[in-house]
């Protein structure tokens, strides 16, 4: 096979359960099959899920569902970003290319899409400029914002209209978004933010404010449209990449976990340093915990020395924990309300 598609699946089923718990294992051939381990809300082998926002979180987040078994996932960014997100999901050795429903497909064919594998689904940017492919998320039955800054992941008047355009068919909505518990946070973490690291999550309270207000405004279109909210919280995101380059291989589960994740080009674009701590990141600390409400704390007064650290860390989440979470609460019965995605080591 051609390198053209690192697979990879974040395997989350305990975040069903109340207490928190590692869940980097349970769910993986479950989920390349299309099924759960727990009651459903959506089934992902006949839901349709929108993935809104920028960065590396809504990549990841979009091949998570992939692989998860949802039939279609849809993801808006201009199209100008297309071919280069594309990249950064299966590799510098992927080349754009699309059928003629616009579904992305590889090189070598027009007809068998990256929906062959076990998982049946199918993969589609939309360009948000385009009013025909905006008006196809109509019918979406899941809806997941979700970017890498702490802010919301788009202006309130894109959020509406998007969930007002995918109609009654809606059912789940799950949004990222940061905890606001504030404990292990003051003034040594918004130091470590302005001198050390300026991706620490410090809890600005313009940023909190933004981030609670776009929260609101959803939770309370959902009691408007009948569809239902779950909050996942992250703290400081941190890597992501890591992927295998084995396109659709059968024997994914095999590698585990750590070898899933965006490509390798992901760790260029975010080098600030001749050290990449993203990657070490994912070499040290591919698991996750997860757990019920906003009870993440900061680093507190250590987190000037571990501002960068690629251990597991108070204040910490990584990226593709936070994927799986966010795709898993679509599904999953008991994940209703909010919870808290950690970086735990593994």
């Amino acid at each position: 096979m051609s390198k053209l598609f690192p697979v990879w699946i974040l395997v989350c089923v305990l975040l069903c359960l109340s207490s928190s718990a590692a869940f980097k294992s349970q769910l993986l051939p479950a989920a390349r099959s299309g099924t759960l381990l727990s009651a459903s809300r959506l089934h992902p082998q006949d839901s349709k899920v929108l993935v809104v926002g920028l960065g590396a979180l809504p990549l990841l987040t979009m091949k998570t569902a992939f692989f998860a078994g949802y039939k279609e996932v849809l993801y808006i960014l201009p199209e100008v970003q297309h071919a280069k997100c594309a990249k950064l999901m299966f590799g510098d050795d992927y080349q754009m290319a699309t059928d003629g429903d616009g579904y992305l497909v590889t090189p070598e064919t027009s007809s068998e899409g990256f929906g062959a594998n076990s998982c049946g689904g199918r993969l589609k940017f939309l360009d948000g400029s385009n009013s025909e492919d905006v008006a196809s998320v109509e019918g979406c039955d899941g809806m997941i914002f979700c970017g890498d800054e702490p802010s919301p992941p788009v202006p309130w008047s894109v959020a509406e209209y998007l969930l007002d355009a995918c109609g009654p068919s809606l059912k789940q909505v799950a949004l990222n978004s940061k905890t606001f518990n504030e404990e292990g946070y003051g003034f040594v973490v918004k130091a470590a933010r302005k001198t050390a690291n300026k991706n620490i999550w410090d809890q600005d309270g313009k940023e909190v404010a933004a981030l609670k207000d776009f929260e609101g405004k959803v939770k309370g279109k959902g009691v408007e449209g009948g569809f239902d909210v779950t909050v996942t919280r992250s703290g400081t995101l941190k890597g992501g990449g890591w992927g295998s380059t084995d396109p659709l291989a059968d024997d994914v589960p095999s590698v585990g976990p750590e070898a899933y994740g965006l490509s390798d080009g992901f760790y260029e674009a975010v080098k600030r340093d001749i050290v990449n701590f993203n990657l070490l990141f994912d070499c040290e600390t591919s698991d996750c915990y997860v757990m019920r409400g906003d009870v993440g704390r900061g680093g507190g007064n250590a987190q000037i020395v571990k501002a960068n650290s690629v251990k597991e860390e108070a204040g910490d989440t990584g990226r593709k924990g936070a994927a799986g979470a966010l795709v898993y609460a679509l599904a999953c019965e008991a994940a209703q309300g909010e919870f808290t995605v950690r970086s735990k080591a593994g």
